[in-house]
C-alpha cells in the first residue's frame, strides 16, 4: 500500500479480508466445525506425503520457530537492518494475541473419534497459531527481502521458499489432527490482517525515517502514541 493513503482496490482488499475475517470467526464461535472440514482432513491424513510430513514434524517442534525467528532478527540487526530486525520482532508480538482468540472463540480441537490425532495440543483450535505465525513471519520476510537483499537469484529462492512453506505448514496440522482446515484458513486470514498492520508500520516508519539523518530522532515529532518510547526509535534507528 502507498506510503500517503491506500488506493481504491487496497481498501477494498483490506474489507474483504475484514469480511472474511469476521465471517470465519462467526462460523467458529457457533459451530465446532464446518461441513467440510471432516470431509478434507480425512482426505488429507489419507495422502502419504512421505518426506514432507517428516520435515514438518521436525519445524513443527515446540521451540523451533522462535530460534528460526531469533537467528533471523540476530542476522538483520548484526547486519545494520535494525528497525527490520524490530520489526521481524513484532511478528512474536502479534502471536501472543493467539491464545487469547483461541480462548474466547473457544471452538474444540479435532477429536480421534472423528480424526487421527497424533499430535495433543491445548484444547482450543481457532484460530490456528502455527497458520497465523508463519503467514506473518514469511509474509514480513517476504515484503522485507525486498530492501535487505539485492535483486536476483537469492532474493527470488529465498522468497519462492517461504511462500511454499505456508502451505506446507497449513497442510501438516491438519495432518497430524490438531487442527481442522477451516481453523487454518483463520489462521491465515488472521495473520494476514496483522501482517498488513505491520506492513503498514514499517512503511509510516520508512517515510518518517526519510526526513531525518540517521542518527537524529527528534521526540516531537514521533506521534504521540509512541513518544514515550522515542529511546526504543533512537536504539533501531
Amino acid at each position: 500500500m502507498a506510503m500517503e493513503a491506500m488506493s481504491i482496490k487496497q481498501k477494498c482488499g483490506f474489507g474483504l479480508l475484514l469480511a472474511t475475517l469476521a465471517l470465519l470467526t462467526y462460523g467458529a464461535l457457533t459451530t465446532d466445525r464446518f461441513s467440510w472440514d471432516l470431509t478434507l482432513t480425512r482426505w488429507i491424513q489419507s495422502v502419504d506425503v512421505g518426506p514432507i510430513a517428516n520435515l514438518n514434524n521436525r519445524m513443527g517442534v515446540m521451540g523451533v520457530s522462535g530460534v528460526v525467528g531469533v537467528a533471523v532478527i540476530a542476522w538483520l540487526w548484526l547486519r545494520g537492518w535494525r528497525a527490520e530486525a524490530a520489526f521481524v520482532a513484532l511478528v512474536g508480538v502479534a502471536d501472543l494475541l493467539n491464545p487469547l482468540l483461541r480462548y474466547l472463540i473457544g471452538r474444540p480441537r479435532p477429536t480421534p473419534d472423528l480424526v487421527d490425532v497424533y499430535r495433543e495440543v491445548e484444547p482450543f483450535s481457532f484460530p490456528s497459531g502455527t497458520a497465523m505465525h508463519v503467514i506473518m513471519f514469511c509474509g514480513m520476510l517476504v515484503y522485507l527481502s525486498g530492501y535487505v537483499l539485492k535483486p536476483g537469484r537469492l532474493r527470488t529462492a529465498v522468497r519462492v521458499l517461504l511462500i511454499a512453506y505456508v502451505p506446507l505448514m497449513g497442510v501438516w496440522v491438519i495432518e497430524r489432527g490438531c487442527h481442522w482446515p477451516s481453523d487454518v484458513l483463520g489462521g491465515y486470514v488472521y495473520g494476514a490482517f496483522f501482517l498488513v498492520i505491520l506492513i503498514w508500520g514499517y512503511r509510516k516508519y520508512v517515510a518518517w525515517r526519510r526526513r531525518y539523518p540517521r542518527n537524529y530522532v527528534p521526540r516531537e515529532k514521533l506521534p504521540a502514541l509512541i513518544q514515550p518510547l522515542a529511546w526504543v526509535v533512537r536504539v533501531i534507528t
